[in-house]
């Protein structure tokens, strides 16, 4: 009888600490956590727009400096997954091939410099990215997911190995139901994205996906995984 009440009430303490916690008891079909997701996917909307207006600036910018074509480049570059999301197509279209004029204007001391640091690979994965959301956006499904697992076959990339790639585009496409694209994606950048940081994003990313989650596909989404218990 000792033993089976200690039992039971080591059982009772772990079940209370459980609960305590899960902040949302339903899990991730709880009405709360949709509720909260919902209010985070028009705040990242809003963020999106503010970041796609700052960096078309900078670009705009950096076109008054004839003498630097790298510049120009680097600012396109982190206007270009931006303006997959929100541009009309051909806009789009004219500002992927407007990048590629600006790295055929590099004088070789630049793209030296630059491939020998990067390889180019930060131009190419926003290029690939920006191909992405114009396939999908024009309905070509098949194109829009091949191009995004394109867009990390890379090689070794030391600011995407910091940073990590591009989470835009997945986080559209999961939350309008494609799961499997996503998965390949995260498990590809397992050979550039590297550290306890991002194996722990990727982890949190997966089992949130097997569990059928709502998800941001940002660093709170490993607060949100603890309190929904996964």
């Amino acid at each position: 009888m000792t033993r089976y009440l200690k039992a039971s009430f080591f059982l009772i303490i772990c079940n209370s600490t459980s609960a305590a916690n899960a902040s949302y008891l339903q899990g991730c079909q709880d009405p709360a956590y949709h509720q909260f997701m919902q209010d985070q996917f028009t705040h990242i909307q809003s963020t999106n727009k503010r970041r796609y207006q700052q960096t078309l600036r900078e670009y705009e910018q950096s076109l008054q400096n004839n003498n630097n074509p790298y510049q120009s480049l680097s600012r396109l570059t982190r206007h270009l997954p931006y303006s997959g999301e929100f541009d009309d197509l051909e806009t789009l279209n004219n500002k992927i091939e407007l990048l590629f004029d600006h790295a055929n204007t590099l004088r070789l001391d630049q793209r030296i410099a630059a491939s020998a640091f990067d390889n180019f690979s930060t131009e190419n994965h926003a290029v690939m990215i920006a191909r992405a959301w114009l396939a999908y956006r024009q309905g070509d499904i098949n194109e829009a997911f091949d191009t995004l697992q394109s867009s990390v076959e890379l090689d070794d990339s030391a600011l995407m190995g910091a940073f990590g790639p591009d989470v835009s585009f997945i986080r559209q496409i999961y939350q309008d139901g494609h799961t499997e694209p996503v998965l390949s994606y995260l498990s590809k950048t397992e050979q550039f994205w590297k550290g306890k940081t991002a194996d722990r994003l990727r982890n949190t990313w997966r089992n949130m996906i097997a569990a059928n989650c709502k998800i941001q596909f940002d660093s709170f989404d490993i607060i949100k995984v603890e309190e929904l218990d996964l």
